[in-house]
């Protein structure tokens, strides 16, 4: 009987330590293949479509957003990110945009400009492979915004295109 127990035992522990693994194994690999992070070519256009789903805010809320740019040659990129509307739920009339590269200020203006006039953000940037270029969309509702914002929100699209220059 005594056997029996420590086989069990050793069974479970087994059972225990290869679900650990495959549970480690399983969140590595959704973190590597976020939707968000760019793999970018050496060679032709990267092109990247990030789909921004039920943003919603209040008046003096802040949400950013990174996106890892790796690449497998450091160099100089030519960038270009497009907004792309796919659902208006009122919302792009109230909020705020600033885009970031690596940590300096590229863009500043209201989502309903990127939205509606639909501009091409264009820039230049030195991608280094031994560690990713982040690039940062942050979205602000201004505190002053009023009752007229209650229930909006917004789905969009950021079309990024990479090509090396």
């Amino acid at each position: 009987m005594k056997n029996r127990s420590y086989n069990i035992l050793i069974v479970a522990m087994v059972v225990i330590t290869a679900m650990s693994i495959m549970l480690i194994l399983f969140l590595d690999n959704a973190h590597k293949t976020f939707e968000g992070d760019i793999e970018v070519n050496e060679f032709g256009v990267t092109e990247t479509v990030i789909p921004v789903r039920d943003l919603t805010l209040t008046p003096g809320d802040v949400k950013d957003y990174d996106v890892n740019v790796f690449c497998k040659a450091t160099g100089s990129y030519y960038v270009t990110i497009d907004f792309l509307e796919d659902e208006d739920g009122y919302m792009k009339h109230f909020v705020n945009v600033k885009i970031l590269v690596g940590g300096e200020q590229i863009y500043e203006g209201a989502l309903i400009e990127l939205l509606d006039d639909k501009p091409t953000i264009t820039f230049d940037a030195v991608l280094d492979e031994s560690e990713p270029t982040v690039l940062t969309f942050i979205y602000e509702m201004p505190v002053e915004t009023g009752n007229e914002a209650q229930g909006t929100f917004s789905n969009f699209d950021i079309r990024v295109k990479i090509k090396k220059s």
